[in-house]
C-alpha cells in the first residue's frame, strides 16, 4: 500500500519543468504530433505568409482577367458580382483558370434579366473639327461679320 508521502513525490515527478534548453529550442507539437525547432517554425510561418501573399495577388488577377471579359459587354464590369451574385470561384474552370464559357453564360444572364447593364458604344460624334459644308453657305456669319462684307 502506498503512503501520502510516495503518491506526493510521484506528483513531484510528474510536475517537474522542461530543461530549459530543450524548451527553448523546441517549440510545442504541431499537427503531426512531433515537436518543431525553433528555426524551422520561423522558416515555415515566413513560407506561410509568402503563401498568403502570392494567393492573394493571384485571387486579384483572377478577379481582373474576369472583369476584363466583363467590360466588353457591361457597361460596369463590377456589376457581374454586385449584381449577377457571381463569385470568381463560381466562373472558374477545374483548372483554376477562368473559364470564358462560365463567364460568358453568366454575362449573358445578368444582361437578360437587366439588358440596361449593357455597355454602351462610345463614340465622339461631331466634336466640331475639320472643314465643315453647309448647305446655307449664304447665310451670314461671324467671318463675314468681321469682313465687313454683306450678303
Amino acid at each position: 500500500m502506498e503512503t501520502i508521502e510516495n503518491m506526493h513525490d510521484q506528483d513531484e515527478h510528474a510536475k517537474t519543468p522542461e530543461d530549459p534548453a530543450t524548451a527553448s529550442a523546441e517549440r510545442p507539437a504541431v499537427d503531426g504530433g512531433e515537436s518543431v525547432p525553433e528555426d524551422h517554425r520561423q522558416a515555415l510561418d515566413e513560407a506561410h505568409s509568402r503563401l498568403e501573399a502570392a494567393q492573394k495577388r493571384i485571387d486579384a488577377m483572377l478577379l481582373r482577367e474576369i472583369e476584363r471579359q466583363a467590360a466588353q459587354r457591361l457597361d460596369v464590369p463590377s456589376d457581374l458580382f454586385d449584381l449577377g451574385k457571381q463569385q470568381v470561384a463560381d466562373l472558374l474552370g477545374e483548372d483554376g483558370d477562368v473559364d470564358t464559357e462560365k463567364v460568358t453564360a453568366a454575362l449573358d444572364a445578368l444582361l437578360k434579366s437587366r439588358p440596361n447593364l449593357a455597355a454602351r458604344p462610345i463614340g465622339w460624334g461631331d466634336v466640331g473639327g475639320g472643314a465643315h459644308s453647309s448647305a446655307d453657305d449664304d447665310a451670314p456669319n461671324w467671318k463675314s461679320a468681321l469682313r465687313g462684307q454683306r450678303h
